[in-house]
């Protein structure tokens, strides 16, 4: 049966830059479509969509068999719904009852077992098996828990140069081996992300997915991560290391060609495509719409979020 669904999100479309949430409703209004459904994209003005009907978020809604929030709305719809939380809650903050997780971790933390993985789209990326010596960051360094000072340590101490994407210092744009990239979009981060021969993702704290984690696994490349959040659901053994020290990190970043570039992307078409995306939300729509509640409570965020440990020597 196909379904008329309706994707709500405060942003322009086709994203240009910078994006995570928007490109993740981008790649599910895609493979709906495929999957043989109408899709509205309802978002800001100025956007377009050759694959759904565009309409401004301003106006009023069409009339849809189920309506896709990317934030909380509100107050609770008095028709067929479901929330997608992508970020990590506040303290104590309750949710909707039709509300979707995006990791098992990611819904466990907030009292749920209801999850769906982001899927991505291959095709804007590219696959490499030949890889350069040298790592990646991909994310917006000045959040201090992407943690680019870790990032730039390990990468110092394994004698490697690190390309950072997703920050600038235009002052200092190359440092002792650290080249600063600014924030970069489309083709040009495929291809920092396709040719660099691992992703450092020291996070300090509880990742929700890890977008960045599945760019880099589908364009051949392994990653090194902190074992929080979703990351040891994303992250095999052969496609990359849960690290829990800097030893550690350092020790994976000097032994990086263990990793083979088709195994990665074998790993990340398998689990994080975006028509596999599709398909799961399929499911819960198909909930929804019996008449049925996601979560039989609604999930709620703990009211301390304690932060995570994580060792510096």
């Amino acid at each position: 049966m196909a379904y008329s669904i309706s994707l709500i999100h405060e942003a322009r479309f086709p994203v240009q830059k910078y994006g995570g949430t928007e490109r993740v409703v981008w790649w599910l209004a895609k493979g709906l479509s495929e999957l043989g459904h109408q899709v509205n994209l309802i978002c800001l003005p100025g956007s377009s969509c050759s694959f759904g009907r565009v309409y401004d978020l301003r106006e009023p809604r069409p009339q849809a068999d189920i309506t896709h929030f990317f934030n909380t709305p509100s107050q609770e719809p008095d028709q067929p719904y479901l929330v997608t939380i992508e970020g990590n809650a506040k303290a104590g903050e309750v949710f909707l009852p039709n509300t979707v997780f995006v990791s098992h971790n990611h819904a466990q933390r907030n009292g749920s077992e209801v999850f769906v993985y982001n899927g991505l789209d291959p095709d804007e990326y590219f696959f490499s098996s030949e890889k350069s010596r040298e790592l990646l960051f991909l994310a917006k360094a000045s959040w201090a828990v992407k943690n680019v000072k870790g990032a730039i340590q390990i990468a110092r101490r394994a004698g490697k140069k690190l390309n950072v994407v997703g920050g600038s210092r235009w002052w200092c744009p190359v440092w002792r081996g650290i080249h600063w990239r600014g924030m970069l979009g489309g083709t040009e981060k495929a291809r920092w992300i396709s040719r660099s021969e691992g992703l450092l993702f020291p996070v300090l704290w509880n990742e929700p997915f890890g977008i960045a984690v599945t760019e880099a696994l589908v364009s051949g490349t392994p990653v090194l991560a902190t074992p929080f959040g979703s990351l040891k659901e994303l992250i095999d053994p052969q496609v990359g290391r849960i690290c829990h020290n800097y030893g550690e990190f350092i020790s994976a970043a000097k032994n990086l060609g263990e990793f083979k570039p088709k195994d990665c992307r074998d790993w990340a078409l398998s689990r994080f495509h975006y028509r596999e995306m599709a398909k799961s939300y399929l499911k819960k729509y198909e909930t929804v719409l019996s008449g049925k509640k996601l979560n039989s409570v609604s999930p709620q965020a703990p009211k301390t979020i304690e932060k995570v440990p994580f060792e510096f020597s």
